[in-house]
């Protein structure tokens, strides 16, 4: 949990609203920065394990054919940059609580940075695999009112496949939002 709570520093991230920081600093709350592992992925998950499952299995056919070497450099063309390309994915699209804000930092080449206020927050879901309940990882799913990419229900839906202690970045995640709607005085209301 340690390393959860160890956020980004204003230099790596550049200057957060002040708003925010100012709030942070009365809270005294620490910046909790998550995102996807890639480990959590290849090794803590069923989507990961069957890869890992696909690519013993044609080198072992192979290997039954004689053609073993060919089969593991093809084996290793393929999937050694498709996961350096998951890893720098999931090293790029970093996501931030600070004050009364998440922060968002997606892309490789092109880069998007974006903000939702903690109090448009609707609901903050985690889902998990059999394999990933083992692990204590799953799916962070924050569904917001933020009118930024709206699905057809009216709601903006972030997922977060494979974070690390998705649970505890959950609890916070929704305890941070009822603190910013107690103190902004903010209701919850639903219509249609």
């Amino acid at each position: 949990m340690n390393d959860i709570l160890s956020g980004p520093s204003s230099s790596k991230f550049g200057d957060v609203s002040g708003r925010a920081k100012a709030m942070n600093d009365l809270d005294h709350l620490p910046v909790i920065e998550f995102r996807s592992s890639t480990l959590a992925w290849l090794f803590q998950s069923g989507a990961g394990w069957a890869f890992l499952i696909f690519c013993c299995a044609v080198i072992g056919v192979g290997a039954w054919f004689g053609y073993g070497l060919i089969a593991a450099g093809i084996i290793a063309a393929a999937a050694i940059p498709y996961i350096l390309y998951r890893h720098l994915k999931n090293i790029t699209h970093v996501y931030w609580l600070d004050g009364d804000r998440l922060f968002m930092r997606r892309g490789i080449l092109v880069r998007s940075e974006e903000e939702i206020e903690l109090y448009r927050i609707k609901d903050v879901k985690v889902t998990f695999s059999i394999i990933q309940q083992m692990f204590e990882n799953g799916d962070l799913i924050i569904s917001s009112s933020d009118r930024t990419s709206l699905d057809s229900n009216g709601r903006s839906e972030i997922v977060i496949s494979n974070v690390v202690d998705a649970r505890a970045i959950r609890g916070e995640v929704r305890d941070r939002v009822e603190a910013v709607r107690v103190r902004r005085g903010v209701r919850e209301l639903d219509i249609g």
